[in-house]
């Protein structure tokens, strides 16, 4: 958290997700989604963020020169919204970057969502279900397209299914109450992705998100025909234990391919995974292989 203090007014501004309460979020999604949908330049979106942060609003306020020069220094701190990617012409392409640990709206107008809420100690308490996680998935690439093809009205659009996913039916919401509701579950998508511990189920490590088999049905068909209940008792699972079952029916898979007498590069490629992914669940070294 940075401490500011101008024209006698002190500012707790948040330097990372994890310090941003649910109105300065609100702010900054505003900001994300102007950006993202080309309504406002990178340099614009900067000072957005600033803005978002601080919790004032640009057009109202008198830009002194103090405060012009804390806008600036303070827009060269706050980059925790976004990433920088080179090209290959040297030059850089900004893209929104938002990793959650937690629903910043638990409730919304009287009505409960999901909970999504981690300690400090790393333990997740969550009711986000499967049936709740692939759809939401599926939903959120939906709308990425949409948001990279400039197709707003499209965009926009697909905020009714996904908030009435999330919060039991409920979207009366305003537009930018929801626009927050989609970047905080995107955040928690991407949080999950990064857990190394379900590295097997997105599958080649190191790339960009994709779709996987855990942002379809097909994920919930598969523990299905595993044994693990029925299609509905697997679409209730907390989306922790559903992927925590992926996982090990991947590493079921492993074994019964290498128990065919198959090798770790041959199951690697099989399952579109890494061979240093396989390898810790076979009897192989990375030398014998």
């Amino acid at each position: 958290m940075i401490r500011l203090k101008i024209n006698r007014h002190t500012y707790n501004i948040p330097s990372k997700w994890e310090e941003c309460d649910a109105p300065t979020f609100v702010r900054l999604s505003r900001a994300m989604w102007n950006f993202e949908n080309g309504h406002t330049d990178f340099e614009s979106f900067k000072i957005e963020i600033v803005a978002a942060c601080l919790g004032i609003d640009i057009p109202s306020i008198r830009l002194t020169d103090f405060l012009g020069v804390n806008f600036f220094t303070l827009s060269g701190l706050l980059t925790f919204p976004y990433k920088l990617v080179k090209n290959a012409d040297g030059s850089e392409t900004a893209y929104i970057d938002i990793v959650m640990a937690r629903n910043l709206f638990p409730k919304m107008k009287g009505t409960s969502g999901y909970r999504y809420e981690t300690d400090r100690a790393g333990v997740i308490d969550c009711t986000l279900t499967a049936a709740q996680y692939t759809a939401g998935i599926g939903l959120v690439n939906l709308q990425s397209g949409y948001i990279k093809a400039y197709r707003e009205d499209e965009a926009l659009e697909v905020l009714d299914p996904l908030v009435r996913l999330l919060y039991d039916g409920r979207c009366d919401f305003s537009v930018y109450e929801r626009i927050a509701v989609m970047y905080n579950f995107r955040g928690i998508l991407e949080s999950i992705r990064r857990d190394d511990s379900y590295s097997l189920v997105f599958r080649k490590s190191g790339q960009r998100s994709e779709p996987s088999p855990a942002g379809s049905n097909s994920g919930i068909f598969a523990l299905t025909k595993a044994g693990y209940g029925d299609f509905d008792a697997v679409s209730k699972m907390d989306v922790h234990s559903f992927l925590s079952a992926m996982v090990q029916q991947t590493v079921d898979s492993i074994h019964t391919l290498q128990g065919s007498g198959m090798k770790p590069s041959k199951i690697a490629g099989k399952l579109n995974l890494d061979v240093e992914q396989v390898l810790p669940f076979t009897s192989v070294t990375e030398e014998e292989e």
